[in-house]
């Protein structure tokens, strides 16, 4: 009997402890216990938080449900409550407050726990997701990014080694001694031979003024020498004027012989780049008859973009390669940055002197050029592909482990071969995501969403149901299922409220340039309503921002003006 008895208890046991697991301990009331609420999202707007299923006020697109993996979220159990560290401006995070209180739009500033401290937002993703997603990694290195600028370059002549040959008057050239472009001439070589009435008459002028001063010797009045004196040196300074060389007016003092032509000499050695006179031919005065330029040293003109600026200094090195030359290196130093910034191109000018000892080099030669930068020091370096640009600052996606992101913000100095300098924000070893990060930092918002809706700064899923019960009316009205008066009154009373809260403004609430305030408050009750995200969205009835579906909130009207001023917008004084 006893035996029995010990059977049946064991029996019993066996039974009544998985069905107490399966039924009491496992059952729906767990799901209580945990204090966990499921919350839904929209895929386009995931500002739009609700604890109910339904459609997005904003787009209409069904909500998905939001996959919860935080088993802290409440406010803790009761034997062990979570404790708040501060109070988190929820449009501004860096504002902070030791106390609850609402912001300037009447929103309730977030509380920050103290197992939250520092991980706000943080995600944490499945490694089957992660992979899926096509996660991928690397460490922040510590590394000497090269200073080196690869560009290419062309040639032109020293601006300063150049010069035109013209002449002051008008006469024929007699007798041209430069026959062809690209002929060398030396200094002080003759280039051509002018006749002009203009120099004839002008030489006429200072024989005479030689014989009336000859004439005057035996004569005693200093006032009559003087004159003389004074007409030989203006008709000395004529010839001069109309660039006749002193050898030659010397030459006119003593021989008294009128040349019919002039002679112009070349001013410094060099070849002739351009040759615009044939022998014979008539010319005008300022008309330029040769450009003449000295080769031996050339210029080359390279671009440099303009995140590549700060690697260029004046006197840098450079080294250079013609493809007329291959295998053969010539070098050149940075001599002029230029001070205009090319709108298109977005590149800088660069001017390298390169010498031409042997004439070898040609103006218009295309190169290849690597200039050399200053020196750089170890930094931390990441790959380009790991920033993510958001126009105000930039992104970085941390991995903390464990399946858990984060996006932290860093300060990029100089970039290199794929890779940026980090003046600020990581360290070496830190762990970054260089793909899917764009996936992830959306992810970071959504669950900065969710905390927001949790503290009742979000759409409720009262907005939505509203809008949800107005469709299953109208979903009844076309089956053709009977309406009581009852029924059509409520739907009146919520169409009403949906209308009062969702009122829908043209874009001519959008205003742009000067804002005239008093000319938007129509009804002169000095008060206005304003979109606290967009201030350049101002009405005199209330409603909704078209640009970003915020209810707009009321000011008057000289707060409204503060607010303009405050965020950069010009207004009607």
């Amino acid at each position: 009997m006893k035996k029995k008895i010990l059977i049946i208890s064991i029996l019993a046991i066996v039974i009544i402890i998985p069905v107490y697991f399966l039924f009491i301990a496992g059952g729906p009331s767990s799901e209580n216990l945990s204090g966990e609420k499921q919350l839904y999202t929209c895929g386009m707007h995931p500002q739009i938080i609700s604890d109910k299923p339904g459609n997005c006020p904003i787009c209409e697109m069904k909500l998905t449900p939001i996959k919860n993996n935080n088993q802290k979220s409440g406010e803790g159990t009761k034997d062990s409550p979570r404790k708040i560290l501060y109070y988190r401006n929820p449009m501004n995070p860096n504002v902070i407050s030791d106390h609850p209180q609402k912001d300037e739009m009447g929103m309730d500033y977030v509380p920050v726990y103290e197992d939250e401290a520092g991980a706000e937002g943080v995600v944490t993703i499945d490694p089957q997701v992660q992979q899926n997603m096509n996660v991928k990694t690397a460490i922040v290195e510590l590394r000497k990014l090269s200073s080196q600028v690869t560009t290419n370059g062309i040639l032109v002549t020293d601006e300063t080694q150049e010069y035109i040959v013209t002449t002051k008057v008008d006469g024929w050239i007699e007798k041209l001694y430069v026959n062809y472009t690209g002929q060398l001439v030396s200094k002080g070589a003759k280039l051509m031979e002018i006749y002009s009435p203009m120099l004839v008459s002008a030489q006429q002028e200072l024989l005479t003024a030689l014989s009336y001063q000859n004439s005057l010797k035996d004569i005693s009045i200093e006032e009559i020498k003087n004159s003389s004196n004074e007409m030989l040196k203006n008709a000395v300074r004529k010839l001069q004027l109309l660039n006749v060389s002193d050898s030659e007016i010397k030459r006119l003092k003593e021989t008294r012989e009128v040349k019919t032509t002039v002679t112009l000499y070349a001013q410094n050695s060099g070849t002739v780049l351009e040759k615009n006179i044939l022998e014979g031919q008539k010319i005008m005065a300022g008309e330029p008859l040769l450009k003449i330029a000295n080769l031996s040293n050339l210029w080359l003109i390279a671009d440099v973009y303009e995140y590549e600026i700060p690697k260029i200094k004046i006197g840098s090195n450079a080294i250079i390669n013609f493809k007329s030359f291959p295998g053969k290196t010539y070098r050149g130093k940075v001599s002029f940055i230029y001070p205009t910034l090319d709108e298109q191109s977005r590149t800088v000018k660069v001017r390298i002197d390169v010498p031409n000892r042997n004439n070898e080099l040609k103006p218009s030669m295309f190169a290849n050029v690597v200039i050399e930068g200053p020196e750089l020091k170890p930094t931390p370096v990441i790959p380009e592909n790991a920033v993510i640009r958001s126009g105000k600052m930039d992104l970085v996606i941390l991995d903390l482990g464990d399946g858990k992101f984060k996006p932290q913000q860093v300060t990029l100095g100089i970039y290199s071969d794929g890779y940026y300098q980090v003046l600020s924000g990581l360290n070496e070893g830190n762990k970054i995501v260089t793909s899917a990060q764009f996936l992830i930092d959306s992810e970071s918002n959504l669950r900065a969403a969710v905390s927001q809706f949790q503290t009742g700064t979000h759409i409720h899923s009262s907005d939505i149901n509203v809008k949800d019960k107005m469709k299953e009316d109208k979903s009844e009205t076309r089956n053709g299922k009977s309406e009581t008066r009852n029924e059509k009154s409520k739907m009146k009373n919520d169409m009403k409220e949906m209308n009062m809260e969702n009122h829908d403004h043209s874009l001519s609430i959008v205003h742009k340039g000067v804002i005239d305030v008093q000319s938007i408050d129509k009804n002169k009750d000095g008060k206005l309503w304003e979109c606290p995200m967009d201030w350049n969205v101002i009405s005199d009835e209330s409603g909704r921002c078209p640009l970003c579906n915020m209810k707009l909130k009321e000011y008057t009207t000289d707060q409204v003006k503060n607010n303009l001023e405050k965020h950069g917008f010009e207004y009607k004084k």
